[in-house]
């Protein structure tokens, strides 16, 4: 009861004209710097902070999260029209939403993206207003062993997408990880394949990787399939979107992805991109026709976006209730906290329930806002 009331109160705040604007405003830049390549979700949160230094902590936070849920599904629209995944998790949505583009149906790809994205931020959401606490003292049970299991996990998740080439998919997840060892060691400072360069002290950076390996290929790609002689006038055809049928025929995908989803974002550190290949493959395992995947089937959509905005209400799980980023988006929002004199943790719960409730209800707004706009 205390939740609930709790909850309307939230509501109540988010009635005024500055958390609404808050809520369009944060939006909207989230999906645009999800849909740019370059940016990512930590990135457009980043980029904001210090606009915020005059707000108010609830105006500020509620722009900050709109931000980040919606940069979250705002890297599927360039995965799925031009093969270039705008953020690291819209990897997984380019698998079968480039292949639907390729066949005409950039219309299903989108809509797909964009319901399933909503659906699984407000599962995540509603499993972050009723099970914060207690989904935190089991995420905070976990010891190293548990959490070296999950990236083994993860890795071995790679190389079973291969299907029959699991072995090339196991060697590409070695060699990231070789590329990963180059820069200076975390724990001990050793400098690892550096070859006397201080450049490669820090390493490989991820979004400009991503876009040399996703971004550039198709450029090439389109380059090599380009004749002069053709001079064809271009045709645009009016897409389809999805009809309600369609979307029902995905609910126990978007169910079970957004659910999965959710308690991956509460392990620090596994973030969005973990918990929408798990999703994908997850769906691959269940399908009838797991042969299609890849080549444009919407469950793969459906699970990757339903996962990856889920993610984000389980990522914001340890940050509320322990104070422990579980994604390098919450990494942001914690110091956005701490500018405005507020320390994440158990007791924000008790000190300033407001601010907790008031970001609970923006979540869910910010979703609807979504799908409208």
């Amino acid at each position: 009861m205390e939740l609930l009331n709790n909850l309307i109160e939230g509501f109540g705040y988010l009635a005024g004209f500055g958390p609404i604007i808050a809520i369009v405003a944060g939006v909207v830049l989230g999906i645009l710097a999800g849909a740019m390549p370059g940016l990512s979700p930590s990135m457009g949160v980043a980029l904001l902070v210090p606009f915020t230094y005059g707000m108010s902590p609830q105006i500020a936070l509620i722009l900050l999260v709109s931000i980040y849920i919606a940069a979250n599904y705002g890297g599927s629209i360039t995965a799925v029209t031009i093969n270039t995944p705008g953020t690291p998790s819209a990897v997984v949505t380019s698998f079968d939403g480039y292949p639907l583009t390729q066949q005409g149906k950039a219309g299903i790809g989108l809509g797909i993206s964009l319901v399933s994205s909503t659906v699984g931020g407000i599962i995540g959401t509603i499993i972050l207003i009723f099970f914060s606490v207690p989904l935190a003292r089991m995420a905070v049970k976990l010891h190293p062993a548990e959490y070296f299991a999950l990236a083994i996990f993860g890795l071995t998740t790679v190389a079973s997408l291969g299907g029959k080439n699991w072995p090339k998919a196991f060697l590409a997840a070695m060699l990231g990880l070789l590329i990963n060892t180059i820069g200076i060691d975390p724990i001990s400072g050793v400098k690892r394949f550096t070859f006397g360069t201080y450049r490669l002290f820090d390493g490989f950076a991820l979004i400009p990787a991503l876009i040399g390996l996703f971004a550039l290929s198709e450029v090439f790609t389109r380059i090599e399939e380009f004749k002069l002689e053709k001079g064809e006038e271009t045709k645009y055809e009016k897409t389809h979107w999805p009809s309600i049928l369609d979307y029902w025929k995905l609910k126990f995908t978007i169910l079970r992805s957004s659910i999965l989803g959710t308690l991956i974002g509460i392990f620090p550190g596994a973030g969005a991109t973990i918990a929408a290949f798990l999703s994908y493959d997850l769906a691959k395992k269940f399908s009838k026709e797991p042969e299609t995947f890849g080549k444009g089937n919407p469950n793969g959509v459906a699970a990757a976006e339903a996962a990856n905005s889920s993610s984000v209400g389980g990522a914001l799980v340890p940050l509320l209730a322990l104070g422990i980023p579980g994604s390098a988006s919450t990494a942001v929002l914690v110091g956005a906290l701490m500018i405005h004199d507020l320390v994440p943790g158990p007791l924000l719960f008790v000190e300033r329930p407001d601010i907790i409730y008031s970001l609970f209800a923006a979540l869910l707004i910010a979703n609807i806002v979504m799908l409208a706009l």
